[in-house]
């Protein structure tokens, strides 16, 4: 699998030998491309998703916090 996704990699990136050119790709189009042929597709199920939210929902909570603590450390040294 190795061997494929470099051969993949410099098929995309070389010049053609032809009267067509091409320009080189760049990262974020190699990166896609990885994405679409080699890289599994990311879980779309009910239960992936609502795990990820609350997830995502608690990392909010948690980060609004500390932005408030560090808001009320920072006030009380300026006064």
């Amino acid at each position: 699998m190795r061997w494929t996704l470099i051969s993949m990699l410099a098929a995309v990136t070389r010049t053609p030998a032809g009267p067509v050119r091409l320009v080189v790709a760049s990262a974020r189009e190699l990166i896609r491309l990885l994405r679409a042929t080699v890289l599994p597709r990311p879980h779309r199920d009910l239960a992936h998703l609502l795990h990820w939210f609350a997830w995502r929902r608690h990392h909010q909570h948690q980060a609004a916090q500390a932005h408030r603590r560090w808001n009320n450390i920072t006030a009380a040294a300026t006064t």
